[in-house]
């Protein structure tokens, strides 16, 4: 999976799962916790999804959360 088809997937993912959540908070939709989480299950834990994760996580480095020079003068 190339990293564009990957952020597709992923970016699909989530607006399906989104709608999802938007259905379960419509009183015209009923639809039931079981009947939500089953639908995200199905959306966010499949084999497509999954290796959108693994490309994405395989090259992903986490920022730092502490701006550099406010860094710089708690060493100092």
């Amino acid at each position: 999976m190339r990293m564009n088809n990957a952020l597709l997937a992923l970016t699909e993912a989530v607006r399906l799962a989104r709608l999802e959540i938007e259905c379960f908070d419509d009183p015209r939709c009923r639809a039931t916790e079981a009947w939500t989480i089953k639908r995200l299950r199905e959306l966010l834990c499949n084999k497509d999804i999954n290796a959108a994760m693994a490309l994405i996580e395989a090259g992903q480095t986490s920022p730092s959360i502490v701006p550099q020079q406010a860094r710089e003068r708690h060493h100092a």
